[in-house]
């Protein structure tokens, strides 16, 4: 290999390795939570308009996955609440494929990950519920009619929750959670 080559390959690997550990900071994986939009003047709309990618490469065990397999479920995409287990495997793969295909946008994501032009289309489904304690809450219409509801919390950049099926208990829609086999907990 010449010394042309090898300094190209040395810093395409240098790049590529920094776009791995660095996340855009325009990303909310950049936050770290699936949280608010602040600069909104209605609160919700477009509230995930920053949001993803999610998928088995991309935060496959989060809590994060579990906000989008809620909005599967609420969507007919997944049949089971036991469905909703914060990893990202073949099911919810294939799940998120046909509802981009059919419901998110058709024609143009395949992928099989929740991209974030898949979370711009979900919110679009998030209705205003009502206050909550020290949250907010928002109602997501699903086509199955299987209405599900997020609490979202007050401040500006409030991180959004989903609600574990199998415990009942209120869960932060974060991105990482470590090397847990089932994030959801």
């Amino acid at each position: 290999m010449s010394k042309v080559s090898r300094a190209v390959a040395t810093g395409a690997a240098a790049l590529a390795f920094a776009l791995l550990i660095n996340p855009s900071s325009a990303t909310a994986a950049g936050e770290g939570y699936i949280d608010a939009d602040p600069g909104l003047s209605n609160g919700f709309e477009n509230d995930w308009n920053d949001e993803g990618p999610l998928g088995q490469a991309s935060y496959p065990t989060s809590n994060a996955v579990g906000l989008w397999q809620t909005v599967l479920y609420a969507d007919g995409y997944l049949r089971f609440l036991s469905d909703i287990d914060c990893v990202f495997g073949p099911g919810t793969a294939e799940a998120t494929r046909r509802w981009n295909r059919e419901v998110g946008s058709p024609g143009t994501l395949e992928s099989g990950r929740a991209e974030m032009l898949s979370f711009i289309n979900a919110d679009n489904r998030l209705r205003f519920g009502g206050s909550y304690n020290s949250t907010l809450q928002y109602v997501y219409y699903g086509s199955s009619a299987r209405p599900v509801t997020f609490l979202r919390g007050k401040s500006d950049h409030g991180a959004y929750y989903f609600k574990n099926p199998a415990t009942g208990a209120w869960l932060s829609a974060v991105y990482s959670n470590g090397e847990k086999a089932n994030a959801c907990g």
